[in-house]
């Protein structure tokens, strides 16, 4: 269940931002970030769980929306160009 909120949150930033931003609608690129960072996360939680310093799903769920907001702002460049 918190892998589940976990990806949601990073997919839901992800459409956010791509919203707020103006810059088109939710495309193809928006999900791979979000997925991307969800797993990011998930990845950062299981090893945090691991070595027992783990915040319960707070600190997974504030990185994968930190994750994502960082990474959203960076400019989309096609490779086309």
């Amino acid at each position: 269940m918190d892998a589940i909120l976990i990806f949601l949150t990073s997919i839901g930033t992800a459409y956010l931002v791509a919203q707020l931003s103006r810059r088109g609608a939710f495309s193809l690129t928006d999900l791979v970030l979000g997925i991307f960072c969800g797993c990011a996360s998930l990845s950062m939680a299981q090893f945090l769980s691991v070595e027992g310093a783990g915040w319960g799903l707070g600190l997974p769920l504030f990185v994968a929306c930190a994750l994502t907001l960082g990474l959203e702002s960076l400019p989309h460049r096609s490779p086309l160009r």
